[in-house]
């Protein structure tokens, strides 16, 4: 029995201790079961979503509506913000108003009925739709307008999901649209307008509008626009282009001496190019950026600046950045002989082109130009004269040029023609009595009060300017440096400033000169006399 008794218990001791190392083994196992299972539904996962992308119909991004950069909006907003209506999903940090967004719809359901009966509401989102993935790859970020209808209180915009909710994007776009080629549908004939239409009744509410349909963040794809209007207006012979319709809308902007009639006729084998540019635009503050690019067909006119591989067909045209950025503020005058040689002209931190009162001083005389291009700019190295086209400034003169130069350094970094002549009239406008020299030549009309407000708005419009780049108005710094560098036109501009400025002066400097002859004369023939 004592055995018996003592088998039993070493027995029973082993499966204790196999029970205790069970456990352990049963772990480790399940454990590393875990691992290759975890490991197996990441695989999945993985090829899942690599079968997904190559099955699906992918769209390459062009990016061409961009946020304001938020070292400048953060500054100076004003000019970057609606003042009516917002527009795009890409706004997202202003407070919507329900009297405007009201307004939106009721245009929408204007421009629906006015549509081709064989087209609906349905055929619309299915346009929208089917473009989706083009539209998002047009927009840097996206976001959509939040509403609350119970309460009739606009929320702040939020970021949108627009994987997870493509109608919130579907509804922004078509509500925004809609209201767009309504708007310019009216804007082009008084007769398709309603009675009692709050926005053309009232006075200035058109004029802010074109100003918000301009700003940067506030656009819609140019392709969208134009296949929603040809999808509603196709075979109607009483509805204009939409090339055409968009043109009429926004020709305050443009300011070419060609009518732009001319330029959007198929008949002018001219305009061809121009006219290809206008239909290829990415939204309207590109196309308005075109409005104010010179043509590449005028044989007579130029721009001011040399573009040597084109000179031959159209003139001293726009200069394609050749040389290097070149300013006339140095410690010591150079000779004219060492400004022109391209080696030496080399850009440094803290210099800056002359101011309009020292070129002044220097013997330049500023003249208006007769040319409608704002890049027009001529110096006339014989006679001294630097002419310049007119530019009306206004309230909305920083919004128009501070967003076609965001545009500009987004999308056409190496092609600035907005941030060039913004940089030239900057360095010119140093101070009120710039201004007051403009003005007085006619120039500038100033229609915003203070020239100091002036000299702010350009300062405000050349802070983020990058001046290490290529400028193409190098050519013409050259020749005003070289004019500056010398010694007698300085001398003559003080002489004329000074004691020849207006008739009476000049009589008196005149009497006063004989005077003192008369008076050496005297003097020598009484020492002559002794």
């Amino acid at each position: 029995m004592e055995n018996n008794a003592h088998t039993n218990a070493k027995a029973e001791e082993k499966r204790r201790s196999r029970r205790d190392k069970e456990p352990e083994i049963s772990e480790d196992n399940n454990c590393s079961a875990s691992e290759n299972l975890s490991v197996q539904e990441l695989v999945q996962e993985i090829e899942s979503k690599f079968n997904s992308l190559h099955n699906s119909q992918h769209v390459a991004p062009d990016y061409c509506i961009f946020r304001i950069p938020g070292k400048i909006s953060d500054e100076n907003s004003a000019p970057y913000r609606h003042r009516y209506a917002v527009i795009g999903p890409l706004v997202y940090h202003f407070y919507l108003s329900a009297h405007h967004e009201e307004e939106k719809q009721r245009y929408l359901a204007a421009f629906l009925l006015r549509a081709h009966p064989n087209t609906s509401l349905i055929d619309f989102i299915t346009l929208i739709k089917g473009s989706l993935a083009k539209i998002r790859g047009c927009y840097e970020k996206l976001y959509y307008r939040n509403w609350d209808d119970s309460s009739k209180r606009p929320r702040q915009y939020k970021r949108a999901c627009t994987e997870s909710d493509p109608l919130l994007l579907i509804r922004t776009i078509l509500v925004d649209a809609g209201f767009i080629l309504e708007l310019l549908l009216r804007g082009y004939s008084k007769e398709w307008r309603v009675e009692n239409d709050l926005i053309f009744a009232k006075s200035g509410t058109i004029h802010d509008l074109k100003r918000d349909l301009m700003l940067l963040e506030q656009q819609l794809p140019f392709f969208l626009l134009r296949d929603m209007y040809e999808l509603a207006f196709a075979g109607y012979p009483n509805y204009p282009s939409f090339l055409h319709l968009t043109c009429h809308f926004f020709s305050h902007y443009y300011n070419q001496s060609i009518s732009i009639d001319d330029v959007l006729s198929p008949n002018n084998p001219h305009t061809f190019e121009y006219r290809s540019k206008l239909k290829d635009a990415k939204h309207f503050t590109d196309l308005i950026r075109t409005f104010q690019q010179p043509y590449p067909f005028q044989k007579h006119q130029h721009c001011g600046i040399d573009n040597e591989d084109h000179q031959s067909h159209c003139g001293k045209w726009i200069l394609r950045g050749k040389k290097h950025f070149m300013h006339l503020i140095s410690s010591q005058k150079p000779e004219p002989e060492g400004i022109l040689e391209e080696g030496k002209l080399q850009q440094q931190q803290g210099e800056y082109l002359y101011s309009a009162v020292l070129l002044r001083e220097a013997g330049v005389k500023f003249k208006v130009s007769l040319s409608t291009c704002l890049f027009d700019i001529e110096f006339d190295e014989k006679n001294g004269e630097l002419k310049i086209p007119p530019l009306k400034v206004d309230d909305s003169t920083e919004s128009f040029y501070g967003n076609l130069m965001v545009w500009e350094q987004c999308y056409y970094p190496n092609d600035t023609y907005i941030c060039d002549y913004i940089l030239l009239m900057g360095y010119l406008i140093k101070s009120a009595e710039d201004v007051g020299i403009l003005v007085r030549r006619r120039i500038m009309i100033n229609q915003l009060g203070s020239p100091k407000a002036i000299v702010k708005m350009f300062n405000n419009l050349c802070k983020y300017i990058d001046v290490e780049k290529k400028n193409r108005y190098s050519s013409l710094f050259m020749k005003l440096n070289a004019f500056n560098a010398v010694p007698h036109h300085s001398w003559v501009a003080i002489l004329k400033h000074q004691y020849f400025s207006s008739l009476w002066r000049g009589v008196a400097t005149v009497a006063a000169i004989i005077l003192l002859v008369l008076t050496m004369i005297q003097t020598i023939i009484a020492i002559l006399s002794l």
